[in-house]
């Protein structure tokens, strides 16, 4: 009996041992996945567009400092500093490109900008639009946003996040998807500004499939009662298409 007694507390003392060092791989391995680097802004262009006017802005990007590890509520104030705040000229957009670089995960920024209404007509609303722009001199409009794009599966592109949206002249947003946020409940009156916060969500490309290395962010303000500036038809879309395609191609041949 003694010695059925101490095989007995030998089998549960092993028994716990296992149950232990199973415990501590796992918290090892929740941890190192939870500090895993995930895609990363690394630099943001200064602004450009017909909103814009005649505004000479210095092409010199700003650079994002990501803390390590990645996660939510990496701050960014006043993106493309170079023309801060951005100062509206004409009802008509205004395009910022961010650069990014893939790096395992998603992270999330949260963006604080100010917007000044120099035009000649009241906002009655605002809208944020993610989307893409080429540098190809294909003329029109070089925009193209995700609603146009079919994008092959097992990509991930960047998206608002629906919290922490906040704005000091409009007191309702309505996220139309993932890709726009239209603000209305609000006036902003020539000369006046407005202050935006929003936050965006950066995965990388499922499955490995970095084809892209930087996307825009477009804003418009919106003045119902005077017509709007024409805005360039978006004939790039088709280039920008053919681009994506022959990237996705070129990354399955890899």
């Amino acid at each position: 009996m003694r010695i059925k007694s101490i095989l007995k507390i030998n089998f549960m003392g092993t028994i716990k041992k296992i149950i232990k060092t199973l415990a501590t791989t796992l918290t090892i391995s929740l941890t190192f996945n939870s500090i895993a680097q995930a895609r990363i802004i690394t630099s943001i262009s200064p602004p450009g567009g017909t909103g814009q006017g005649d505004v000479f802005c210095s092409q010199v990007q700003t650079p994002v400092d990501t803390a390590f590890p990645n996660g939510s509520g990496n701050q960014i104030n006043n993106p493309g500093l170079s023309c801060t705040p951005k100062t509206f000229r004409e009802i008509a957009p205004i395009d910022t490109k961010l650069f990014v670089e893939a790096s395992g995960g998603t992270t999330e920024y949260l963006l604080s900008e100010t917007v000044v209404n120099s035009t000649q007509a009241t906002w009655d609303g605002f809208n944020f639009e993610i989307g893409f722009l080429s540098d190809g001199g294909l003329g029109g409009d070089n925009f193209a946003s995700p609603a146009v794009i079919l994008v092959p599966r097992g990509f991930a592109i960047p998206s608002f996040n629906n919290a922490q949206l906040t704005s000091s002249k409009f007191s309702q947003v309505n996220p139309d998807g993932s890709f726009n946020l239209n603000w209305s409940g609000g006036n902003v009156a020539p000369g006046e500004s407005v202050d935006f916060t929003f936050s965006l969500n950066v995965p990388d490309d499922l499955e490995g499939n970095d084809f892209y290395n930087s996307f825009a962010i477009r804003q418009l303000p919106i003045a119902s009662k005077v017509s709007q500036k024409s805005i360039p038809e978006p004939s790039l879309i088709f280039g920008l298409v053919t681009l994506f395609a022959s990237g996705f191609t070129m990354k399955r041949k890899l």
